[in-house]
């Protein structure tokens, strides 16, 4: 039963879609909600005078997100999992993630440093 497809996935899939389900995350944590910003920000930025132009800007934005950007918005919420799964809450998740943004984890040095900050 948890490996059949829904009837969504079967639709999506005979027309020639992909489909994934992700995980319920916080807003800002959401990698769908990470792009749709990034686009909304640039979307705002263009000047549109006619509703035509409104409609080609926004899928203008849509197709400019870089792959690369793409890729490390989907990368985010697992460098949180990483420091939920490691007993990290809160702002202390916040800041070692921050710390270690260059890399895939969180490592054990900032958990290190976290200790001092809390002991």
């Amino acid at each position: 039963f948890f490996f059949q497809e829904s009837l969504l996935e079967q639709n999506l899939k005979a027309r020639g879609h992909i489909c994934i389900f992700l995980l319920k995350f916080h807003c800002k944590l959401d990698p769908i909600e990470m792009y749709w910003g990034w686009c909304k920000h640039w979307y705002c930025k263009i000047y549109k005078v006619k509703f035509k132009d409104a409609k080609k800007v926004a899928q203008q934005c849509l197709n400019k997100c870089p792959v690369k950007v793409i890729c490390q918005f989907f990368n985010q919420p697992w460098w949180f999992m990483d420091a939920y799964h490691k007993g990290l809450i809160g702002k202390v998740a916040e800041w070692a993630v921050c710390k270690q943004k260059s890399h895939r984890r969180v490592g054990q040095c900032a958990m290190m440093s976290v200790d001092t900050m809390l002991t």
